[in-house]
């Protein structure tokens, strides 16, 4: 049964690669290691047919159809910016409290990743933008109020779902009232349970409720949830809250391993350890191949030596292989 288990560990990592094509070293990992997800950023964009043939050429490598992932948020977050659609950002659905318009938004670009063969949009966030001097969440959020930021990411979730693209809630527990920027250094958020339970976590009750297929977890020290660890690796946040209290049935995704807030404090390979022991089902490595690979030969070392549970390991499969089974329906999907 361990055997067996071993060979899906890749599944639980979403890699990134360097360049317009994925290298040589890069497809023969996805296929050796069976990795569940790619992620595309800015700079693994061309043209729309490169975008395509890199796809296909991923997808023809992995024996087990992987999620192709995207920010492709709106506003400021694009990673497609030429001769894609663009709009606006959340704040301005929000603010104008333009429904018709976040639906229009969501969907015609749902429609157009899924030309290309993405598969997963990594949006919409539905941080609370409770706090104006937040400029890593900024317009990226529909607003301040909990409500409408709740009913507004409901639609963006169902719009990207109605053209066969899997959505993915973000960040949790919530960064809307942060100051620091976790792609620079690790913030802290002081509020209590009783203020995340009554703001922050209203919309992804929400995301929830629709049945969201991701929610990113991110790096942030909420001290009154869990004064020992960033939300990334906290079992009290990722599983005891998210999983257990909000009853979240979908695969949970940590947000880049990879970011200066996480990287300049701890070793890769233990944080994403802890990480998925935490709760958390797909570990995100943004690049780097190198560190990449020896993320895997820890996991794979951890198995061997029996410090990674079986069953841990079998939840999280289980999850994303359901999802795939479940949305994916061809290698080209």
């Amino acid at each position: 049964m361990r055997k067996v288990e071993s060979s899906s560990l890749g599944q639980i990592l979403s890699l990134g690669y360097n360049g317009i094509e994925p290298s040589d070293e890069f497809l023969k990992t996805v296929q050796r290691y069976k990795i569940g997800g790619v992620l595309l950023l800015s700079g693994n964009i061309g043209t729309k047919k490169q975008i395509s043939d890199s796809i296909e050429l991923l997808q023809k490598n992995s024996e087990i159809p992987l999620f192709v992932m995207i920010d492709q948020e709106g506003g400021r977050i694009n990673r497609i910016t030429q001769n894609f659609p663009q709009f606006p950002s959340n704040q301005f659905y929000g603010m104008n409290n333009d429904k018709k318009g976040v639906h229009a938004a969501y969907s015609q670009t749902a429609r157009e990743l899924r030309k290309l063969g993405i598969n997963v949009n990594l949006a919409p966030v539905v941080d609370v933008l409770t706090n104006p001097s937040n400029l890593v969440i900024g317009d990226r959020s529909f607003g301040s109020d909990p409500e409408r930021v709740a009913e507004f990411s409901r639609i963006a979730i169902q719009s990207i779902k109605e053209h066969d693209v899997l959505a993915c809630a973000k960040h949790f527990p919530g960064i809307g009232d942060i100051s620091d920027d976790p792609h620079k250094m690790l913030p802290q958020n002081p509020n209590s349970l009783a203020r995340f339970q009554k703001i922050d976590f209203t919309p992804f009750r929400a995301a929830i409720s629709c049945e969201v297929d991701f929610i990113m977890s991110t790096h942030v020290i909420a001290t009154e949830l869990d004064a020992s660890s960033p939300a990334t690796f906290s079992k009290k946040i990722c599983t005891g809250i998210l999983k257990n209290e909000l009853d979240f049935k979908g695969v949970l995704i940590t947000d880049d391993m990879q970011m200066k807030a996480i990287k300049d404090n701890y070793s890769l390979e233990k944080v994403c350890f802890l990480a998925f022991e935490a709760g958390n089902d797909m570990i995100l490595i943004s690049e780097n191949l190198e560190e990449q690979l020896k993320v895997l030969e820890y996991f794979e070392k951890k198995f061997k030596d029996n410090e990674l549970s079986s069953s841990r390991l079998l939840e999280s499969t289980s999850r994303i292989l359901s999802l795939k089974a479940k949305n994916l329906k061809s290698r080209s999907s």
